[in-house]
């Protein structure tokens, strides 16, 4: 069985020089892409943490597995009980498991079943930094490696504030400014800040990547480099757009055949990661598992697609999502107001557009997803297909959204209480 290092930043998206953004400094990821393999149509189940790690930490939706939302305070939610978190199924197995960094899939990390944790904080008792989960990555590999094992390895950059950890902006190679922000000093800032966290990143990136091959175990390693949603930008993260949604993939595994610098473009979610993974390593796939195994784009580069539609989920607006590779369809089961675009960020923005219950882009035409096509005439086959498609998806995962809105944490605390004195 190959060892595995999975490395998920916060809040990165796609913003990599191996997906075509040229200003930003990420040389040791890049390389990851170069020797492996890289996805370039790879989506989250939503547009915020919990739920996007939840979902590929257990190959299942996050209406399924329970963890719709965030799972630190004040918004609390988790798994459902008897959920069962890829480190229990690889502890399970035999692998020797352990978190470096962070993790956000729990709010207690021991329901996690990691044998071993490291690295949560620094010297001085706050939150570690990329560096230092890296080094404590590199001095496992170096010193106290135990066969095969399982690193989870979580980086709080690129969240913000994206100065975490005494960060600098990075404007070296430029500044890349999406299509939906405005092109100005504001943007500007605010992006070489993030630029500069996500060269840091990459610093610790190419710590763990030079720790593992003086380790002597990188061809029997699986390394797996990927983030959870979008960047936090307004109409990014915390949206079912392409911007809060895509995200990087990068595999590589030298003895595994996970090599050779190749690109699938197939349309994939990461509910499909763990399925995947499962096939890579020769691993029965759980029975309750909802993703769709991609591991045979390894073997073949004709091999077909998986899926032809992902699905998202995002509950502080109450939307779900279904794409194809053609088009984008968002219900929307709460009121919310969008902010025109593109975005000015000068001032804090203000949204001013209600948001439809419905929303239909087509990506061919319009990737940016500005000019919503859901009342045009001549979309309406399309409309009627991507519509049923997605109530047949909520239908499949018992998504609770059908019965009623959904009651939070707090409502279900609350709830309890009432209970209680009426009982008694």
């Amino acid at each position: 069985m190959p060892n595995i290092i999975i490395i998920t930043t916060h809040d990165t998206g796609r913003h990599f020089g191996c997906y075509g953004v040229d200003a930003v400094h990420t040389p040791a990821i890049d390389a990851i892409a170069e020797d492996g393999f890289k996805f370039t149509n790879y989506f989250t189940t939503s547009p915020v943490c919990s739920p996007s790690r939840g979902a590929m930490l257990t190959g299942r939706y996050p209406q399924s597995n329970g963890l719709i939302g965030l799972t630190h305070s004040p918004w609390d939610w988790c798994f459902n009980e008897g959920e069962r978190h890829l480190s229990h199924i690889l502890g399970d197995a035999g692998y020797y498991t352990a978190l470096f960094g962070l993790q956000h899939e729990a709010s207690n990390t021991e329901d996690l079943g990691f044998e071993a944790t490291f690295a949560q904080r620094d010297d001085t008792g706050r939150r570690a930094n990329a560096l230092v989960v890296a080094r404590a990555l590199a001095d496992f590999l170096k010193t106290d490696v135990k066969t095969p094992f399982y690193a989870q390895v979580g980086f709080f950059e690129t969240h913000r504030p994206h100065d975490f950890g005494d960060v600098g902006p990075d404007d070296s190679k430029g500044i890349d400014v999406p299509p939906y922000l405005i092109d100005d000093e504001t943007s500007r800032r605010e992006l070489a800040l993030q630029q500069g966290a996500i060269r840091r990143v990459d610093e610790a990136v190419q710590i763990i990547t030079d720790a593992l091959r003086e380790s002597g175990v990188e061809d029997d390693t699986l390394l797996v480099f990927t983030v959870d949603h979008g960047i936090e930008f307004p109409r990014a993260k915390w949206f079912c757009y392409d911007a809060g949604i895509g995200v990087a993939l990068l595999m590589r595994w030298p003895s595994g055949g996970v090599r050779g610098g190749q690109a699938c473009d197939h349309l994939l979610s990461n509910v499909d990661f763990l399925p995947t993974l499962m096939d890579l390593i020769d691993h029965p796939i759980p029975d309750n598992v909802e993703g769709l195994s991609f591991a045979s784009v390894f073997k073949d580069s004709d091999a077909e697609p998986a899926r032809d539609a992902a699905f998202s989920i995002f509950q502080g607006s109450d939307s779900r999502s279904v794409r194809t590779n053609r088009y984008k369809f968002i219900r929307n089961f709460s009121p919310r107001r969008l902010i025109d675009v593109p975005v000015d960020m000068t001032d804090p923005p203000r949204p001013r557009i209600k948001q439809p219950v419905a929303q239909l882009y087509d990506l061919e035409k319009d990737p940016d997803e500005f000019d919503d096509v859901a009342d045009k005439p001549e979309y309406r086959d399309v409309y009627n297909a991507l519509s049923q498609r997605l109530w047949q998806w909520m239908e499949d995962v018992n998504d609770p959204s059908l019965k009623s809105p959904i009651p939070t944490p707090y409502y279900w605390e609350a709830i309890a209480e009432y209970h209680q004195r009426k009982e008694g």
